[in-house]
């Protein structure tokens, strides 16, 4: 009989959100959804997490975007150029060409949201 499980506490935990996207207020499926992690050591980011979902077969991490946050004091055009560096090559087909931009608003917004940036 399992009494517990003990878990680490998370690095990310204080400075996390998760973004879902979609065309109705109901359980329906994210058309873009992000989920932003950082690692703050005072108000330096340490390390970051971002990944996608609703983009690719399987929610897409974004490690550059994560690389570009390193070392650095979150301010708008910090969160902006890792939010174009987690959407560049992409690519768009017929139909989906608007969830590029989604994502990158979607990124923009759930950091700013992780890291307390109004």
């Amino acid at each position: 009989m399992i009494l517990s499980i003990d878990l680490p506490v998370s690095r990310y935990g204080a400075h996390s959100y998760y973004l879902k996207i979609r065309d109705r207020a109901s359980y329906a499926f994210a058309l873009v959804s992000v989920a932003a992690a950082l690692e703050m050591v005072g108000d330096e980011v340490h390390s970051a997490r971002i990944a996608l979902g609703g983009v690719a077969h399987k929610p897409w991490r974004v490690e550059e975007a994560e690389k570009a946050l390193a070392g650095t004091r979150l301010s708008a055009e910090v969160i902006e150029s890792a939010a174009k560096q987690a959407v560049a090559g992409a690519k768009a087909y017929q139909y989906n060409g608007f969830k590029i931009e989604m994502a990158r608003l979607g990124v923009i917004r759930a950091l700013r949201i992780a890291g307390g940036v109004a």
